[in-house]
Formats: structure tokens, C-alpha cells, sequence
């Protein structure tokens, strides 16, 4: 089972270098890595550029219109079954988890449990693998991360990355592939470390815009559950709305 890893980064040069090591360090064969540079400016491609001669590693730099533009340009330069997204300042839990998790890939999607790290204090999320579970996260706007998440290549191609989706089109993408009856697997495994901080869906300022873009999914794919929860989904919106 050939696996694709991915990272996308752009004026990286404080957190890209953590995540090629723990990419590169796999125990795991038969997977390659490409990293999407968005033609950083400042060091990120001199860190890269030390890796070069790794044999799984492949970079590509060049302009981009975001985040979610370059993880879909990646999908035509892949060779794995399986795909995940792993981007700058991600990092696997440990160098076992591609041959750990390489006997169980076999639904169309197959996630595992997350490490969280935060500044009031680093914590494991894990997740449940049944379908009622699965549209709980999806109707409370909360799902698995992506950086836990190995999707079948040809899946990833053919639902991809909404674009005008800003923030939130990895949860996009899961609402489409529930509604398209893709086939999704759990395992009882800690797959990836990452900064829950920093990152755009993480932002106060965000907010507004990520639960727009949220229903919009929702309504869209689910409209019966969209509108029988949305005053309960409201209220609770109101009460616990972050402070800007």
C-alpha cells in the first residue's frame, strides 16, 4: 500500500523543518512526500533544500491562491493509494504510525485520534467510528482533523478542496463524502501532533466566516438535519461565541 504524504507551507522556516523530520523518519517503506512550497520568500526553502537528496521527498515551489489551492494542485503529482495532509507545522505522533496504519487502509476513508497541542495545556481528542457519531461531529461543525485522516487518492480527486471555502473546506469535503455514501474506517491509534493554536479555523476573527461556511456545507448536503437543529445550533452559538 503505497501512501502519499503532503505539505503544504508557505514562510515556513519556523515549523517545516519539525515536520519533514517526522515525515522522513517513517519506519514505514513504500510512501513518498511532496511538499507544495507557495514560493516562500523567506528561509523555508533553504531547510527544504537540506532534505533534497532524501529519496521520498519531492518540493515544488510556485504561487499559489492559498491553502486549499495548493493541496488540490498536489493530487495530480501523486503516485500513493492513500493520501494525507500533513503541513507545516503538523507532525506525526510517532515514526511508526504509516506502518501501523498501513494494514487497516481499506475504506475510502480511515482516521485515526489526534494530539492536540495548546497553550492552556496539550491534550489527545479521540474519536468514535460509528456513524451516528460521525454526523454528530458533522451537525456540531466538529470534525475528525485532517491531519488524522488518510483518504483514498481517487476519493481526494474526486470531491477535492472547495475553495471558496476559506477556512473550513476540509470539513467541506467530509460533509460531501458522508452525503456521498464513501465508506469510512476508525482505528484506535494516535496519528498525528499539531498546534491548535495558530491555525486559520483556531482565529477569533475567523469565526463568523467559519461557521457560515460550516451551514452552508450542512444545508447543502443535509438540509432536513440543517434546519431541525439549526435554533439549538444558534442558541448555543450565542452563548459560548467567542470574545474578540
Amino acid at each position: 500500500m503505497r501512501i502519499s504524504v503532503v505539505t503544504v507551507c508557505y514562510n515556513a522556516e519556523n515549523t517545516i523543518r519539525d515536520t519533514i523530520e517526522s515525515v522522513i523518519n517513517q519506519d514505514y517503506g513504500d510512501f513518498e512526500y511532496v511538499i507544495m512550497d507557495g514560493a516562500s520568500s523567506d528561509g523555508t526553502m533553504d531547510i527544504i533544500n537540506e532534505y533534497k537528496e532524501n529519496d521520498h521527498l519531492t518540493c515544488y515551489s510556485e504561487p499559489d491562491s492559498g491553502l486549499y489551492d495548493a493541496m488540490n494542485k498536489s493530487l495530480d503529482r501523486l503516485t500513493g493509494d492513500y493520501v494525507i495532509f500533513m503541513n507545516s507545522g503538523d507532525m506525526f505522533y510517532d515514526d511508526h504510525v504509516l506502518g501501523d496504519i498501513a494494514p487497516g487502509l481499506k475504506s475510502d476513508i480511515v482516521y485515526g485520534d489526534a494530539y492536540k497541542r495548546r497553550i492552556d495545556g496539550d491534550y489527545t481528542e479521540k474519536y468514535k467510528g460509528t456513524h451516528f457519531e460521525r454526523m454528530k461531529m458533522m451537525l456540531c461543525g466538529a470534525f475528525f482533523c485532517h491531519q488524522a485522516q488518510f483518504t483514498k487518492t481517487e476519493v481526494m480527486r474526486r470531491y477535492g478542496f472547495r475553495e471558496d471555502h476559506r477556512i473550513t473546506a476540509d470539513f467541506d469535503f467530509l460533509v460531501r463524502t458522508l452525503a456521498g455514501k464513501c465508506s469510512f474506517g476508525h482505528v484506535d491509534r494516535i496519528i498525528c501532533s499539531f498546534d491548535e493554536n495558530d491555525g486559520i479555523s483556531a482565529q477569533k476573527s475567523n469565526y463568523l466566516q467559519m461557521i457560515k461556511e460550516d451551514d452552508t456545507s450542512v444545508r447543502e448536503c443535509f438540509p432536513f438535519l440543517y434546519y431541525l437543529t439549526i435554533i439549538p445550533k444558534t442558541i448555543f452559538r450565542i452563548i459560548f461565541r467567542p470574545e474578540y
